[in-house]
């Protein structure tokens, strides 16, 4: 029975459940709670019958390990089972797909997450892999203090994606079992520590085990009291545990940030069907136009990069090319009340006039993108609405910085005989900068085109063959896609007719409603910008209308109705939100790796505040018993008066070190009977066996020796014999030593004394006034 531990068992097995019930919060229906039932029961019922038959501990782990993989193959591998028994390669490539799949939704909603079959599967071994490492640390391997760590990381999980903080009734179920486990295991452990009974002032034997559980009770009640009482305290903090899955909730602090890709890979799927807030914004302008966030200059295989990092100090506002003077336009104040997008990040208008950040510094680089040191919640951008005339469109002059090194007019080698094709067919071959780009634009929002999230495998017209060509030519021969396809083979198509081109990734601008507008996670977008001297980077929209509404007016080609492109523009439309099963064009859950690499530490600490504070949490806590053992060893030889009582203090040190480990001489013994049962318990040879002789032989002197005696300082001597004993016990006994060390106990039990010993005093100073 003392080797099955079916008390500890439960224990355990309560605390694994129970730190998974934060989880409720997160998802939409509760089908994980039975097969999360199930594997923690396989786990304790395994654990139990494997340790009853004497096996070792790795036996005994690895064995609930298979049980567990067991279990959650007939729960959710049905059908890839060998003679729907054993599981087998295919088991483990279902399994696979069904984790990815959970990935895929994770990173896709925000809560309440839908408990799809993929969901329930990775939740089902999560809790299995929680329940197997705290079974095996605090029962198996009988360490329940550090089976709290994978606690702790189990209830991160929930806690650091949730919108609100949790309730504390969450947190007391799990610490509560954890610390009975704690206490089950803990009495038994103390009365191994030590052979020697202390008496008490009345000269009777006490047991030691009341003086440490009554200590641990302070602390544990202390302990847990703080944990309920510091989160109502403390601001719950952005939700980054699981990137930008989980944690968007509508009403999360820091709402779960949002990082919009900066690369743009058109071989993929961008499935970010979040309705989350990213920026709400009010605007001096009726109808304003996309906030931009990055610059991409670079395609290659299908994707969009920049070579430039935004790591410029930015002073004094914006420092690019302005529109010629002579060119009509509107001032336009856009003032951001929340901000959610992740620094370095951040959402501006364009063509930027100012921009106020507060303290935040700015940066910028080569090709005009704007980033921050810092997330920003609220800040104020001022841009120019142009009007253009036709003749602002001219060619004629100064081309963009990096046109000369080939940095916008770089064509796509892959696709470029279907573009060719294209514009020779669509473009004039005399047709003016702007002529070319109103021709291509209506093409591509034309009915000949389909703006679908789908993007489906093209079949050569003329062979009926599926095509497996690169993306952009794809995109070309199916013409279906959303924006990315449209902006992209626009891009190139321009830079074909040798107009400089690039790609602008940001959010449209949203959902007007109560006075600002709401931009979400769904409006993701991506647009081209064509090169004009006398006006800059200029957006166009080859996008379908369905997806951004209406185009620029400067950018439609003139009718008998339009006879004139001069008219103040009609920037984009606010556009309807997507329904919750549609997906976006843009890909806010993923972070590019340049971007990652130029945030700076502080950014990155921010970031992870909370893991980083419970991280600090847990080792102070392993530090309370430790430290408090060093404060009273150095209290100790700082009170005494003289050598003797110095060395009397550092005897009575290492007697209590050595109780830890279990060595502990006969009780009213003298120095040298001490020293000797000492000796042989601790098995000290060469080295330490001459040291205890020397500490015995000085204690000896320091008790019997005539007053003002020189005695020799037995500290080193002290610290050898330690060390050899320490270094010969098993690692259990070391472990236990250094963490919950007597003297620790005993000092925070003279702290707690201290601290109701001074109202009783107070009390009794009062009554005899």
């Amino acid at each position: 029975m003392n080797r099955v531990r079916p008390v500890e068992t439960l224990l355990a097995s309560l605390a694994s459940f129970t730190v998974a019930l934060p989880l409720l919060t997160l998802f939409d229906a509760n089908t994980w709670v039975r097969p999360a039932v199930v594997i923690v029961a396989t786990i304790a019922l395994v654990g139990l019958g494997l340790r009853a038959l004497v096996l070792s501990a790795w036996a005994v782990i690895l064995g609930q390990l298979f049980a567990g993989f067991l279990a959650v193959s007939w729960m959710h591998g049905q059908g890839h089972l060998y003679g729907g028994v054993l599981p087998g390669p295919d088991t483990v490539t279902s399994l696979g797909i069904l984790l990815g799949e959970a990935g895929q939704t994770v990173m896709a909603f925000s809560v309440p997450v839908p408990t799809e079959r993929g969901i329930v599967v990775a939740i089902t071994i999560l809790i299995g892999a929680t329940a197997l490492v705290v079974d095996a640390v605090a029962v198996t391997l009988r360490s329940p203090a550090l089976a709290g760590l994978a606690l702790l990381t189990a209830y991160l999980v929930s806690a650091t994606n949730s919108g609100d903080g949790l309730s504390w009734r969450y947190f007391v179920l799990p610490v509560g079992f954890w610390l009975a486990l704690l206490a089950a295991q803990g009495i038994g452990t103390v009365r191994r520590w030590s052979t020697a009974v202390p008496r008490g002032q009345d000269g009777e034997d006490h047991d030691p085990v009341l003086g440490v559980a009554g200590t641990a009770r302070l602390l544990g009640a202390g302990t847990l009291a703080l944990a309920v009482v510091v989160p109502m305290v403390v601001p719950h903090l952005p939700t980054t545990f699981l990137a930008d899955g989980l944690g968007r909730a509508d009403n999360s602090r820091g709402g779960g940030a949002i990082t919009l890709n900066t690369t743009v890979d058109l071989r993929r799927s961008l499935e970010d069907q979040s309705q989350s807030p990213v920026i709400t914004y009010k605007t001096t302008s009726s109808a304003p136009d996309p906030l931009r966030v990055g610059i991409l200059t670079d395609y290659r295989g299908g994707e969009w990069s920049t070579r430039f990092n935004t790591n410029r100090p930015l002073a004094g506002g914006p420092q690019f090319p302005d529109a010629d003077p002579s060119v009509e336009r509107t001032t336009v104040e856009v003032t951001v009340e929340e901000n959610r997008l992740q620094a370095p990040q951040i959402a501006l208008p364009t063509p930027l006039l100012n921009v106020d950040v507060g303290e935040v510094a700015l940066r910028t680089n080569f090709a005009g993108s704007i980033a921050v040191d810092r997330n920003v919640e609220e800040y104020t951008a001022t841009y120019g609405q142009l009007a253009p005339e036709a003749s602002n469109f001219s060619s004629e002059g100064q081309r963009p910085r990096g046109w000369d090194e080939g940095v916008y007019n770089e064509l796509d080698g892959e696709s470029l005989s279907r573009l060719t094709e294209l514009v020779d067919s669509v473009v004039p071959s005399d047709a003016t900068p702007l002529e070319t780009a109103r021709l291509l634009q209506a093409h591509f929002r034309s009915t000949q085109y389909t703006y679908s999230l789908q993007l489906p495998t093209p079949t050569d017209p003329v062979s009926g063959r599926t095509m497996m060509s690169d993306p952009l030519s794809n995109f070309l021969v199916s013409r279906t896609g959303y924006c990315v396809q449209f902006a992209s083979a626009f891009i190139m198509a321009a830079r074909v007719k040798g107009i400089p081109a690039r790609m602008a990734i940001g959010f449209l601008p949203g959902t007007f409603s109560n006075g600002s507008y709401t931009v979400r996670s769904a409006d993701a977008h991506a647009w081209p910008e064509l090169w004009f001297p006398d006006l800059g980077w200029t957006r166009f929209e080859p996008t379908p209308g369905v997806r951004t509404g209406g185009a620029p007016v400067y950018s439609l080609i003139p009718s008998e109705s339009n006879p004139s492109a001069s008219a103040t523009p009609t920037p984009t439309a606010a556009t309807p939100t997507p329904s919750a099963s549609q997906r976006p064009d843009g890909d806010p859950g993923v972070v590019d790796d340049t971007t990652t690499a130029s945030r700076g530490p502080l950014t990155w600490l921010g970031d992870h505040a909370l893991t980083l504070l419970a991280a600090l949490a847990v080792v102070l806590s392993l530090l309370l018993l430790p430290v408090a053992a060093w404060v009273r060893r150095r209290r100790l030889r700082v009170a005494a008066r003289d050598d003797a009582e110095r060395v009397e203090a550092d005897w009575a040190s290492l007697i209590s070190r050595l109780g830890d480990i279990g060595i502990a001489p006969p009780d009213g013994s003298t120095p040298r009977q001490a020293g000797a049962r000492l000796t042989h318990d601790a098995i000290l040879s060469g080295e330490s066996k001459e040291a205890m002789g020397r500490i015995v032989a000085t204690v000896e002197q320091a008790r019997y020796a005539p007053p003002r005696t020189q005695i020799p300082d037995v500290s080193a001597d002290t610290h050898t014999v330690w060390r050899a004993a320490v270094s010969a016990r098993q690692r259990s006994d070391q472990l236990r030593a250094y963490l919950a060390p007597g003297d620790g106990v005993r000092q925070w039990a003279a702290a707690r004394d201290a601290v109701l010993a001074w109202p009783r005093a107070a009390w009794s100073r009062l009554r005899r006034d």
